[in-house]
């Protein structure tokens, strides 16, 4: 097999072209790809697709984030009407900012937030394919063959949401790596990638 110097997808050994991209494959044989960083520094349509799935990201962050502060307000007022309110200035900050801590935690894992993210990615990802934000974005996670992602490859390749710090190594190692561009190490472990669906620009 062969790896595209521009895109890096891979492709027989006998290919002329890239079927992805179209760039030409002539002189290649043997060679490796790229990797996604090194793409990352200088291709378009790389740098591109990340954009898009950042911005994907801080849609379904946005949209989980803003649900379950709903969600820890509303629990709040019972609580807080049970338990009786706070009653100096000194108390109720260090109560208010506990609670907001349980829900929302710290730099590291993000509390009740981080798992209710994990279990949205999970499930709609096992289910459609895709998230609000991917949607919105025109992407779709599928496995290499092209049929959509199962319950157990939705499950490994976003278990790495749980931390930030997990997340971001997941996709730096996989960036890091020769082969197909738009794959996080988790991706390259249980064999899917994100397809863009349509054509969008965010970066000239």
């Amino acid at each position: 097999m062969v790896y595209c110097w521009k895109c890096g997808s891979e492709s027989r050994d006998e290919a002329e072209f890239c079927a992805k991209c179209g760039a030409s494959l002539k002189g290649t044989v043997g060679a490796q790809s790229a990797t996604g960083l090194e793409l990352l520094t200088h291709d378009k349509s790389v740098q591109n697709h990340w954009a898009r799935r950042l911005i994907a990201f801080i849609i379904d962050a946005v949209i989980v984030s803003v649900a379950l502060a709903i969600i820890a307000a509303i629990v709040a007022i019972p609580f807080l009407i049970g338990s009786g309110f706070p009653t100096t200035t000194s108390t109720f900050p260090a109560w208010w900012a506990g609670w907001w801590g349980f829900w929302f935690g710290g730099a590291w894992f993000g509390g009740v937030s981080s798992l209710v993210l994990f279990v949205y990615f999970f499930l709609a990802e096992g289910m459609y394919g895709r998230t609000i934000g991917k949607q919105i974005m025109g992407l779709r996670v599928e496995r290499l063959d092209g049929k959509p992602p199962d319950f157990r490859s939705s499950l490994i390749r976003n278990v790495s949401k749980i931390s930030w710090i997990l997340l971001l190594l997941d996709v730096l190692v996989g960036l890091g790596m020769h082969g197909e561009m738009s794959q996080k190490w988790s991706d390259r472990f249980v064999g899917t990638k994100v397809e863009a669906k349509t054509q969008m620009t965010i970066i000239p």
